[in-house]
């Protein structure tokens, strides 16, 4: 059966084949020996990506622990969807709609009681003392991760073809409420708004959609687990974006650059990133994003980067000026098929890898809310205000900070991702893969001393096993063992455990 995917709302930065989309559409049935078309979330030509899911794992939930534990960081609040698109004139060709999306159920069992259905990079609670929270488990079922969305083709106009797409999910923030609304009353969410115009030379995106930065989500690998992993570059956000995809015989080279919200509104300037992404047209395999369907992708590799601007209130309890720095970040990225498998129809034994390397300076919101539990020192007491102002700064927590001399800096992040798929005989149907992520930094815990090295973390490791397979042609099912391990400034390691069984219906 050829699989089909379910749009991907990333244009994808970078170098490669079409670029594909995770959570797929159900697989349909080829012609006799053709090869898979290219999922709708793969780069068309002129490189900007069609509209897709990610694999199946939002950014860390916004919506508070239901138990009084931390949740990870929100995102920043959508924007309202525009109106009415007016109605075209002096064409011929007609308007196309396709509705696409799944239903997600998913049941897992932490070893403690840290983290609601998405952990992100939340902090695993600490074993100090009785530790109720860290003695005792959690279950928890969940279906907020399902998702529906649609894409709109209007029809040619002289050589411009012009798409949008609109994806919502239900992993959006909520106020403090009991346990059963927080699982059983999901509250709708954006995850992608965008039109995109493609012309015979450059592809023009703007809207809500994925980074450039880190190629989400072509290099993202087989998981069940809710996006973004750990310590991996990840993320959505507004932008707007300039691509080009160049095709040849042996390599398709995807180029793009763009402008996307700022770090910090008062930064004043956007996010700057760019991108390039190759692929090797005569060395391809199955390769499969989160818990879609797998594709036959060409061996692909980018790099991206970032450079971001920062103006931060000054440490004070009654700021009266801006202290300024600059931040930056470099990705590189791969999918490689180890054992090649170019025919959708033969994937037993294929055996493929994906990687990533991400070193930068201020760069924690785009790992996926990265923070390490971050935040600005408390002002001195002998300072005027100290002993009863806390200080917050204009700017989200984890990207930049202050020393004890009330110096600016960024917070650094070195991370690390690698993960391996291996397609079982006799027909490629159940497929096994194991990740492994690393973060660090190696100045989050400056400054710092006493109990306040408590609440920072320095490093965090993230394993995985996963097992993945078909059990009708529009049913999925995964089943996964994960560890999130984490050292604290004061070199505690607590860890959590979690067991994962989740069931997709895509349409």
């Amino acid at each position: 059966m050829k699989p089909r995917y379910l749009a991907s709302p990333v244009l994808i930065l970078a170098l490669a084949a079409p670029a594909t989309a995770q959570n797929p559409p159900p697989p349909a049935a080829p012609a006799p020996g053709a090869e898979p078309a290219p999922p709708p979330g793969s780069a068309p030509a002129g490189g900007t990506p069609a509209p897709s899911t990610e694999p199946t794992m939002p950014p860390p939930s916004a919506a508070p622990s239901v138990t009084g534990q931390p949740a990870p960081p929100s995102p920043p609040a959508e924007s309202a969807k525009p109106g009415p698109a007016p109605s075209p004139t002096g064409v011929s060709t007609k308007w196309s709609a396709t509705l696409y999306g799944f239903a997600e159920v998913d049941i897992m069992r932490d070893s403690t009681q840290s983290f609601t259905d998405s952990p992100g990079n939340g902090l695993v609670v600490r074993h100090d003392g009785t530790a109720l929270t860290y003695n005792n488990g959690r279950t928890q079922t969940t279906a907020r991760n399902s998702r529906l969305g649609i894409r709109l083709s209007a029809p040619e106009y002289k050589t411009i073809k012009s798409s949008g797409n609109i994806e919502l999910d239900f992993m959006g923030n909520q106020p403090a409420v009991s346990e059963a609304s927080f699982v059983n009353n999901g509250t709708f969410r954006i995850r992608a708004a965008y039109a995109r115009l493609e012309t015979p030379y450059v592809d023009v995106l703007g809207g809500q959609t994925y980074f450039l930065f880190g190629a989400g989500p072509y290099f993202f690998p087989l998981s069940i687990w809710f996006f973004g992993m750990p310590n991996q570059a990840f993320g959505r956000t507004q932008q707007f974006r300039l691509s080009r995809l160049i095709k040849t015989p042996a390599v398709n080279v995807d180029i793009g650059v763009s402008a996307q919200r700022p770090p910090q509104r008062d930064a004043e300037w956007p996010d700057l990133q760019a991108g390039i992404k190759l692929g090797v047209n005569a060395w391809k395999g199955p390769h499969t994003i989160g818990s879609g369907y797998p594709a036959i992708d060409p061996l692909t590799v980018g790099v991206s980067g970032s450079w971001r601007h920062f103006a931060v209130t000054e440490w004070s309890a009654a700021p009266t000026m801006l202290n300024r720095t600059t931040g930056w970040g470099v990705s590189l990225d791969g999918m490689i098929p180890i054992v090649a498998r170019p025919n959708a129809k033969d994937k037993a034994n294929a055996l493929t890898a994906t990687g990533s390397f991400v070193v930068g300076h201020g760069i924690g919101d785009l790992m996926g809310g990265l923070s390490g539990g971050a935040s600005f020192p408390a002002l001195p007491p002998a300072m005027p205000g100290g002993a009863s102002t806390p200080f917050t700064g204009n700017i989200d927590p984890g990207m930049v900070t202050y020393d004890s001399n009330g110096d600016l800096h960024t917070i650094n992040w070195k991370t690390f991702m690698v993960g391996l798929q291996y397609y079982l005989p006799p027909n490629g149907q159940v497929t096994i893969g194991a990740n492994y992520t690393q973060g660090s930094s190696d100045n989050i815990t400056d400054g710092l001393t006493g109990s306040a090295l408590t609440s920072v973390m320095k490093k965090s490791q993230f394993f995985e096993l996963v097992a993945l397979g078909d059990i009708t042609p529009a049913v999925r099912a995964g089943l996964a063992w994960q560890r999130i391990e984490q050292t604290r400034g004061d070199d505690q390691h607590p860890r959590n455990n979690r067991v994962e069984l989740s069931v997709y219906f895509f349409f």
